[in-house]
C-alpha cells in the first residue's frame, strides 16, 4: 500500500536533529519540546482521569518514578504496565505524549495504568533499562491489592524501545518464575538490536533512520557483544514458548518492523497465541497522531481492546485453545 498521503505531505519537510548525543540533559530537553509540540499540534485532546499519583520505587542503584493513573469506575481493574519509547536514551512519563496516551488507556480499557521512569542511556548502560523494567513489573505485582488491580489481569506493554522492555520482562518473568503475565502488547517494538532484521528499504526517510540507531546502538550497550543477549534482542532469544499471549502492532513503513514480522512467527511457531496487526501506510511514529490520522485513532482502539480483553472470558478462553492447538 501507498504511504498515507498526510504522511507523504509532511515528511519532506521534516528536518531530523543529529542522532549523536553531546550532551544529555540538552538531547531530552530538545526533544521534550519536539514531542510536546507535535503532541499539541498532531493529537487528538486526552481525557480527564480520576486519579494520577507518582510513586518513587528503589531499585538496584537507584530510585526509579511511576506515574499511577486510575479511572473512575470502583475496582479491580486490569492493571498496564506501560514503558515509554525512546531509543533507550530519551522519551520520559513526563511528556504530553506518553501521560495522554496512558490517560486514554486508563479510561477507554477502565485499567489502572503505570507508566515507568527507567533510566536512560548513555549514562545508564544495558542492562539498567531492563533491570529498573523488572523491578516495576514487581512492585506492580506485589502491590496490586493497594492499587486497586487484579494480580491476574496483568498486563505489559510499550512502544518502541519501551516494546523491547515489555517483550524482554515478559521473557524474564518466564524464565524466573515472576509475576504471571496476562498479555504483553508490543507496538513497533524494536526486538533485535543487532539490526539484522531491519527492512533497508526504509532505513531513511520514515523519521525513524539508520543513523539513530547506530547511535543508540552505541550508547546503550557497553560492549557491542550485549545486543546478542536475548534480554537486549528477545528475538535471539532460542526458546519463546510458554510466554505471555501477544499483541503486536507494526506500521508497514517502519524498517523495525522486520523484527515484528519475525517475532510474531516465532511466538506464534512456540505455540504462543499472537494478534500481529500492521498498520498499512503508516510510520513508526504514527500512533501519535490521532488528531490527524484515522490510521493512529484506530492503533488506540486496537490497544484499549486488547487491554479490556483480559477481563473477557471468551477472549482467554480463545487464547487458551489458540495456545493448545
Amino acid at each position: 500500500m501507498p504511504i498515507d498521503p498526510f504522511l507523504e505531505n509532511i515528511l519532506p519537510a521534516v528536518t531530523l536533529p543529529s542522532p549523536k548525543i553531546t550532551d544529555a540533559s540538552a538531547f531530552r530537553e530538545t526533544e521534550r519540546e519536539t514531542v510536546n509540540a507535535l503532541t499539541a499540534q498532531l493529537a487528538e485532546p486526552y481525557p480527564e482521569v480520576h486519579s494520577r499519583e507518582l510513586v518513587e520505587i528503589p531499585v538496584q542503584g537507584g530510585i526509579i518514578e511511576l506515574l499511577i493513573y486510575k479511572p473512575f469506575s470502583p475496582g479491580p481493574h486490569p492493571a498496564y504496565v506501560y514503558f515509554f519509547g525512546g531509543g533507550f536514551r530519551g522519551g520520559s512519563i513526563h511528556y504530553d505524549y506518553i501521560d495522554g496516551l496512558c490517560r486514554e488507556r486508563c479510561v477507554g480499557a477502565d485499567a489502572v495504568v503505570i507508566s515507568v521512569g527507567y533510566r536512560l542511556a548513555p549514562e545508564n548502560k544495558f542492562p539498567t533499562a531492563v533491570n529498573d523494567a523488572y523491578a516495576a513489573l514487581q512492585w506492580v505485582a506485589e502491590h496490586s491489592e493497594d492499587l486497586g488491580a487484579r494480580p491476574d489481569q496483568l498486563v505489559v506493554g510499550g512502544g518502541s524501545a519501551g516494546g523491547n522492555l515489555a517483550a524482554v520482562v515478559a521473557l524474564r518473568a518466564r524464565e524466573q518464575n515472576g509475576p504471571a503475565i496476562a498479555l504483553q502488547i508490543l507496538e513497533v517494538p524494536a526486538l533485535d538490536l543487532t539490526w539484522k532484521t531491519n527492512l533497508s528499504e526504509y532505513r531513511k526517510g520514515y523519521l525513524l533512520e539508520e543513523a539513530e540507531i547506530v547511535e543508540i546502538g552505541k550508547d546503550y550497550f557497553a560492549d557491542p557483544e550485549d545486543a546478542l543477549n536475548p534480554y537486549a534482542s528477545p528475538l535471539l532469544a532460542e526458546d519463546l514458548s510458554g510466554l505471555p499471549p501477544a499483541v503486536i502492532l507494526a506500521s508497514e513503513f517502519d524498517m523495525v518492523r522486520g523484527s515484528s514480522d519475525a517475532y510474531a512467527r516465532r511466538l506464534s511457531q512456540s505455540g504462543v497465541p499472537v494478534t500481529y496487526i500492521v498498520a498499512e501506510g503508516q510510520i513508526h511514529s504514527s500512533s501519535m497522531m490521532t488528531g490527524v490520522l484515522e490510521a493512529a485513532r484506530t492503533w488506540r482502539d486496537d490497544v484499549i481492546k486488547a487491554i479490556k480483553s483480559v477481563n473477557d472470558p471468551v477472549a482467554q478462553s480463545s487464547r487458551a485453545g489458540a495456545a493448545s492447538n
